[in-house]
């Protein structure tokens, strides 16, 4: 059956992530770098907060839980958790391509919402989606089956005419056990290739 819908994850595939550079600029001594670092991005409740259940203090607790000592820096780092997240040059273009040749296409991601508040224009290629759906919206995460299955239901999507779009691999296979086409994502040209041999051109 041919591919008529695109489906997107959003960090490290259309919106860069990573948060060592903005850590050492709020951090910038060794220990409390690598004891902030273990209680907020390496913190399992990370995840948890994804689902947008929790006020922001109540996040800010589970943080500070893990590394009491460090509250004050762990609150700095909080503050402006959006600068862990950039644009990249091609997403708005692919979108807009894959859009104009006809394709169905949509988002889902896991996406806390203190760092969706302060998106600025970083995420401008949600508007031209045919619509999306965030964990902290939806109060669900990926890789459960219920994250797919809401989106398929809300936006009528049928499995085996997509493809989803993932960079990581246990999200992938549990699209593929749902019926879709999966690609995880390690670049730009390699997805357009991958998309390519499936008929998406």
């Amino acid at each position: 059956m041919a591919i008529t819908t695109i489906i997107f994850d959003i960090g490290r595939v259309l919106n860069g992530y990573g948060w060592e550079k903005y850590l050492r600029s709020v951090v910038p001594e060794q220990k409390a770098y690598e004891s902030v670092e273990r209680a907020v991005f390496l913190n399992p409740v990370w995840e948890e907060h994804d689902l947008g259940l929790l006020t922001e203090e109540e996040e800010i607790q589970d943080f500070v839980a893990a590394a009491p000592e460090y509250e004050k820096e762990i609150r700095a780092v909080y503050e402006n958790l959006g600068e862990c997240t950039w644009s990249l040059d091609y997403a708005v273009p692919w979108v807009r391509e894959l859009k104009e040749k006809g394709y169905r296409v949509y988002a889902l991601s896991n996406w806390p919402e203190h760092v969706y508040r302060q998106r600025g224009n970083k995420l401008d290629f949600l508007e031209l989606m045919d619509g999306y759906c965030l964990s902290y919206q939806e109060h669900l995460n990926k890789p459960a089956p219920e994250a797919f299955q809401n989106l398929m239901e809300k936006y009528e999507i049928r499995a085996q005419e997509a493809v989803f779009i993932d960079d990581t691999v246990k999200n992938v296979e549990a699209a593929r056990k749902l019926g879709m086409s999966g690609i995880v994502f390690t670049g730009y040209e390699e997805a357009r290739e991958e998309l390519a041999r499936m008929g998406v051109r």
